[in-house]
């Protein structure tokens, strides 16, 4: 991402380089980003959520509801039972800004949702990083699709975002000898862009919609795996893709013992924003509030 702080030539490079990969399959790799140095302390602070809080500690934070819907919920997520068409082997904890203690948002109220402080101390920088990221990006992807870079820029200060943590445990070889492959069914993700730092662990995979075929998705340590949402898919009136992505079991089985972790920040619409196709584009969508856009994605996912 450093390009898009270099001179004309460079910004051209960097957006056109994004806006391809949108178009084409919706995910790009990021470098550059000016997060790194966030990554070590998050990726620890979220692995000793899962492993050294106690579960029924954990099960007092158990996720409720949120405005969204059922489907999009907030605090401690379980590891369920899996089933043949939805296999689930991943516990996770799901927040948003009112966890943490930033501009606008109560810090005391912020420090219920954690099990300890310093999870929040730890995981803070990560999100305000973050954050950073995102409206350089939109803005690159809003002058590729030949838009007003700024459109976006009040919707987006700050963002309508989550922090997910995915701990996917070590994997019980008689589990894969018995056929069992994937991690997370193959799903879009409801909002405008993810951001997933780059795992030792793999275990991301990626759809080719032209080719239908899977590929590993092989990041470098320190990058951020960006992919396009169906938030971004709906306004750029389908120029850009929603990527397809799932988790698979890794294909090297001394990884099998590894736990994986996760840390996707994922941006979605306010919920009193209005979601509609770009200016200059003849609409394939209607306009729709964010909250009925999410609550009509979410209801989509759980009939899966």
């Amino acid at each position: 991402m450093a390009d898009l702080d270099g001179d004309t030539a460079a910004q051209r490079r960097f957006i056109d380089r994004l806006g391809r990969a949108m178009e084409d399959v919706g995910l790009a790799i990021l470098i550059n980003h000016g997060a790194e140095t966030t990554l070590p302390a998050a990726a620890d602070a979220a692995l000793q959520m899962f492993t050294t809080v106690p579960l029924e500690q954990k099960m007092r934070y158990v996720a409720s509801d949120c405005t969204f819907g059922e489907p999009l919920i907030m605090g401690y997520i379980p590891i369920q039972e899996s089933t043949e068409s939805l296999p689930n082997s991943v516990e996770a904890w799901e927040l948003d800004k009112a966890a943490f203690r930033i501009p606008g948002e109560d810090p005391a109220k912020a420090l219920t949702f954690w099990p300890d402080e310093r999870f929040e101390v730890a995981l803070r920088p990560y999100w305000q990083a973050c954050e950073r990221i995102v409206l350089p990006l939109v803005h690159a992807m809003f002058r590729y699709l030949g838009v007003e870079p700024t459109l976006y820029d009040e919707e987006l200060s700050p963002p309508n975002s989550t922090l997910r943590f995915n701990h996917y445990p070590p994997i019980d070889d008689a589990v894969v000898d018995a056929g069992q492959k994937s991690r997370v069914i193959a799903h879009e993700d409801y909002g405008l862009i993810t951001l997933l730092p780059a795992t030792p662990v793999e275990g991301l995979q990626l759809y080719h919609p032209r080719h239908k075929t899977w590929s590993w998705v092989e990041a470098p340590a320190g990058s951020f795996v960006l992919n396009s949402g169906d938030w971004l898919k709906m306004i750029s009136n389908d120029r850009f893709h929603s990527c397809t992505h799932r988790v698979s079991v890794p294909r090297d089985p001394a990884q099998w013992a590894v736990p994986r972790l996760t840390i996707p920040y994922v941006v979605h619409p306010h919920e009193t924003s209005m979601v509609e196709v770009l200016p200059g584009f003849e609409p394939r969508y209607q306009p729709i509030n964010g909250r009925d856009f999410m609550t009509r994605l979410a209801a989509r996912w759980a009939a899966r």
